[in-house]
């Protein structure tokens, strides 16, 4: 097969098809970050994309598990501003509370203790780096500082590390809580819709326009 085609097809993205949510965005952001990460290029040619992806996919995984548990949680901490906020204190700080309040509503029993505490942990040390998503973006702020002094280093190995200990929590949370209760979520659903019908059914019977 020509090699110009095989190239093309490798190439050809059916964006539209993975584009539908922003868990997809993030998962693709981890994804390239992996892939750069594990790289045999120069770290210095790819360090600040391969930064920008991961704190980017920290931003979009944040909104999401955000949106995700306001619907059980019954609070709308950060619904408001869930377009416009790209600090990841604030998201984390509500990404938690929906999750406690979640995790009370609904007696989930876990020992979270540790998940929270690396969390937190990977969430400081990236704030710390990006509070504004700008540092690896752009070489300067708008007051023209740099973002980053001449001898500066970052220890990407030691970053990643944080990740893996830091993500179990934000990863896997919509999982744990399905697990745990997605079943009667799910079973008080088709009750509502059952009783919806029946009353739309009563509604609009033959009998009625005997």
């Amino acid at each position: 097969m020509n090699s110009k085609i095989i190239e093309q097809g490798k190439r050809f993205s059916h964006v539209g098809m993975h584009s539908n949510s922003n868990i997809t965005y993030a998962m693709q952001y981890k994804e390239a970050f992996d892939t750069l990460y594990n790289s045999s290029k120069p770290v210095d040619t790819i360090a600040l994309p391969m930064m920008f992806l991961m704190r980017h996919y920290l931003e979009l995984i944040l909104k999401s598990n955000i949106i995700y548990f306001s619907e059980f949680s019954e609070s709308k901490s950060m619904l408001k501003k869930i377009n416009s906020e790209h600090k990841l204190k604030p998201l984390a700080n509500a990404f938690q509370e929906h999750w406690k309040l979640v995790v009370k509503k609904y007696k989930i029993k876990i020992d979270d203790n540790k998940y929270i505490k690396n969390f937190k942990i990977f969430i400081e040390l990236m704030d710390k780096l990006d509070k504004y998503s700008m540092s690896f973006r752009y070489s300067h702020d708008q007051e023209d500082d740099g973002h980053f002094e001449w001898g500066e280093t970052l220890d990407i190995y030691s970053i990643k590390k944080a990740l893996d200990e830091g993500l179990p929590f934000l990863n896997y949370s919509m999982d744990v809580f399905y697990d745990k209760v997605g079943q009667y979520i799910e079973l008080e659903k088709e009750m509502m819709r059952d009783i919806e019908r029946e009353l739309m059914a009563d509604m609009y019977s033959p009998s009625d326009y005997k």
